[in-house]
């Protein structure tokens, strides 16, 4: 579902993609529309985990202009946004990674979504940005289908993961029910990371 936007207006340059009022990818109005969740929340693994924003309005819209438009320019907001909140709080990561896409999702949207917010958000914050995570075993289903225990159970031992002598900051554009952070930490420090803090641009 996209909120009464089609598609081409999640594509369309030139326009707000939430407003569809002409000019920037997200106006004034909009973007000061953007709510920070009351409760960042805790998941199981993770040291702390941070989000930007809540996944409603505008911020939905934005991350559905990248993830379903294709439009590479909407990690912009949200990427400047992550690094905010992280600055604000203080992190002690000293690499920055992100959560995997499936395999046909990047095929049919040109980019891993995640991994293009991970790179603006380490540019941001002058930190080195590493493929540490890859999805293993067969294709699993899409969790977007399924309850939040199925969430759980369908990403058990669902990533695997090269060392980090440092603390790890994994990013993602979204964390609803927490397991797929929370299945991409235990491979982390499984691998031997120190510590893992998650910074997403929404909670749901």
């Amino acid at each position: 579902m996209l909120l009464g936007h089609s598609l081409q207006d999640l594509m369309a340059p030139g326009r707000c993609v939430a407003c569809r009022r002409p000019g920037s990818l997200l106006c004034p109005q909009c973007a000061d529309s953007l709510a920070r969740p009351r409760n960042d929340g805790a998941v199981e693994g993770i040291d702390r985990t941070l989000a930007a924003w809540d996944y409603d309005g505008a911020a939905r819209t934005l991350i559905l202009a990248l993830k379903v438009g294709g439009r590479r320019a909407a990690a912009g907001p949200p990427a400047a946004a992550m690094c905010e909140r992280a600055r604000a709080v203080g992190i002690k990561a000293g690499v920055v990674t992100w959560v995997p896409g499936r395999r046909g999702d990047q095929r049919r949207r040109g980019f891993d979504h995640a991994e293009v917010l991970a790179r603006l958000v380490a540019a941001g914050l002058g930190l080195p940005a590493r493929a540490l995570l890859r999805r293993r075993g067969p294709a699993r289903l899409d969790q977007t289908t399924l309850g939040a225990s199925e969430r759980w159970i369908n990403l058990h031992g669902a990533f695997i993961a090269r060392a980090s002598p440092t603390p790890v900051l994994l990013v993602d554009d979204l964390v609803t029910t927490g397991a797929t952070a929370s299945s991409c930490a235990g491979a982390l420090q499984a691998a031997g990371a120190p510590g893992v803090e998650a910074l997403v641009a929404c909670r749901a």
